[in-house]
């Protein structure tokens, strides 16, 4: 049977994290509140040293939060790479301001109302912080990082998202670590946010079992492990990750989650260097010493049929965003043999 290789569904889950989810199953008593948020709480804060933190229920959350602080007014305009997630330019209308995407963010479009600039590390891979920084304290701007793709990457020896007014953490089912859904805000001064509740308990548990269909279903994606996922779906059981999510905090479980793959930051994200350090001497391409590469972007012509292709092959490949690359995966489920496989199927079209 040829292994499944896929860039996401839920790739940094490991038999550890399986076995606590398993475990947090039975103790509904901590699912919201419990130990392990405050214990999250100080680990991010002993990395990110001189911010407050917030734990909130999704990036996204966090984000919207960040802008939410900044009382936008009508009119008021923020800044952001045009190459991105729906969630940005929507986190910023829902906080009352107006979007504005760049193609580069050292050239933004800078207005009397432009009011804040959002850094976004894309992939993993740090954007200049010098000039941007150097852009904010000219206009006076707030420099959001947006560290959802970079948590561990650094620049000039100092983590990313150590250089903002405010960053944004995602531990989102696919992102560097991985609690399902989870987030945090980080703000150089303390923060007045809206009032938060913990999600229900009912949403709770949907998270918790995540990790066990998916610890079945991922190594069986293409002989019957998609049917499950989507089953699981259509009764509800597990939660779309895109799906509309109200502003909530993030409940003890997830934290807990969040935490045990925070002790594994470092080894997931060497793996990931490793292997897209392997994908850019094979397609003679880039690599940034200070990435981390959560996923790693090539250029091809017809993105859309090169990933059908790859699903005859039995690998799945990503397209983060819009149809302009497709991404290799790095996650800690792929060796080095799966990537020379990766590398054998795309350099035909690199």
């Amino acid at each position: 049977m040829l292994k499944p290789i896929l860039i996401g569904i839920s790739p940094n889950i490991q038999a550890d994290d399986v076995w606590l989810a398993l475990k947090l199953l039975f103790k509904p008593h901590i699912w919201q509140s419990g130990p392990g948020l405050a214990k999250l709480t100080r680990a991010i804060k002993q990395y990110f040293p001189g911010y407050y933190c917030y734990l909130v229920n999704a990036g996204r959350t966090a984000l919207y939060l960040a802008l939410k602080s900044l009382e936008l007014k009508p009119g008021d305009e923020v800044i952001h790479l045009d190459f991105t997630c729906d969630v940005v330019p929507e986190a910023v209308v829902k906080a009352g301001g107006i979007p504005v995407p760049v193609k580069d963010l050292t050239r933004p479009k800078i207005t009397p109302r432009t009011k804040a600039l959002i850094a976004q590390h894309t992939f993993g891979v740090p954007d200049d912080l010098t000039k941007l920084q150097a852009i904010c304290r000219q206009y006076r701007l707030v420099l959001i990082e947006d560290c959802a793709h970079s948590l561990g990457a650094s620049y000039q020896g100092k983590p990313v998202g150590s250089f903002g007014d405010l960053a944004v953490l995602s531990f989102g089912r696919d992102k560097v670590i991985s609690s399902v859904f989870g987030g945090a805000l980080l703000s150089r001064k303390a923060l007045v946010l809206p009032q938060l509740a913990y999600p229900g308990k009912g949403w709770i548990v949907k998270q918790l079992f995540h990790p066990l269909l998916m610890s079945v279903a991922v190594p069986t994606y293409f002989y019957g492990g998609k049917l499950l996922i989507w089953l699981a779906r259509s009764l509800g059981l597990i939660t779309l990750p895109l799906k509309a999510l109200p502003a909530a905090l993030m409940p003890n479980a997830l934290a807990q989650l969040a935490l045990n793959q925070w002790g594994k930051l470092n080894q997931l994200n060497r793996h990931r260097q490793t292997l897209a350090r392997y994908y850019a001497q094979s397609l003679k391409l880039s690599f940034d010493q200070q990435g981390i590469y959560l996923r790693y972007p090539v250029s091809v012509g017809q993105p859309k049929a090169v990933i059908a292709a790859g699903k005859l092959k039995h690998l799945l490949l990503g397209n983060w965003y819009e149809n302009k690359l497709v991404n290799l995966p790095t996650h800690i489920k792929i060796n080095l043999a799966d990537a020379r496989r990766v590398t054998e199927f795309i350099k035909k079209y690199v």
